[in-house]
């Protein structure tokens, strides 16, 4: 199946505003003319609901979340997303689809306890993305706004983050060699404090825009 559409992956840290700023993305792009839709993984599915409940856990196998991920992430793309459709039939019919996170986050999360090279052999049925967004914050911010929720999973530690912040940036250099756009972004000022969200959203538009009209030309 041809692909029309567009891919966008937003990744980071648990606290990064993703969500936020994945779906205010789709919001501008709806108001410019586009057909774009927001969807999120893990999802709502069967896999997805189980994948939540083994993140309350105290530990987790890394290879066994690795699969399920996998295993949520294609039911994701071929049977159904947030859009009412797959990811993939979504992208068939010239969507821009913007997802809040993807097999990124698999790769930077569950290589704490097994091979990033295993976990992308095993989701070799993920195309890639055709842009990522990386919001970067500190850990101490994301710890932060994480406290503010009133559930706490798994992954969500100071040392944990710190190993998966590190994992990102050898992730997205790889992506890149493969051709793959990363816009990174930088969630705080100089000072260490967070940015507005519509400084932010504007950085993100600016930089994701131009890539977007060329592939959608």
């Amino acid at each position: 199946m041809g692909l029309k559409g567009v891919l966008v992956a937003f990744e980071g840290i648990d606290g990064s505003g993703l969500t936020t700023h994945s779906k205010l993305l789709v919001e501008r792009l709806r108001r410019e003319g586009f057909k774009a839709g927001y969807t999120k993984e893990p999802t709502w599915g069967p896999v997805g609901r189980l994948i939540r409940e083994l993140l309350l856990e105290q530990s987790v196998d890394h290879e066994v979340m690795a699969l399920l991920y996998a295993a949520d992430r294609l039911w994701h793309l071929r049977v159904r997303s947030c859009l009412g459709m797959g990811v993939l039939e979504a992208l068939g019919e010239g969507f821009v689809v913007v997802v809040d996170r993807y097999k990124y986050s698999s790769m930077a999360y569950q290589s704490l306890g097994t091979d990033v090279g295993w976990i992308g052999e095993v989701n070799r049925g993920a195309p890639e993305a055709d842009i990522i967004v990386y919001i970067d914050i500190p850990v101490s911010l994301a710890l932060e706004r994480i406290a503010a929720r009133r559930l706490t999973f798994y992954y969500e530690t100071y040392e944990r983050l710190t190993r998966i912040k590190e994992n990102f940036k050898k992730i997205l250099e790889n992506a890149e060699e493969r051709g793959v756009k990363v816009v990174r972004i930088r969630g705080t000022d100089e000072e260490g404090k967070p940015r507005a969200v519509e400084e932010v959203h504007e950085e993100i538009y600016r930089q994701a825009i131009d890539r977007i009209k060329s592939l959608k030309a």
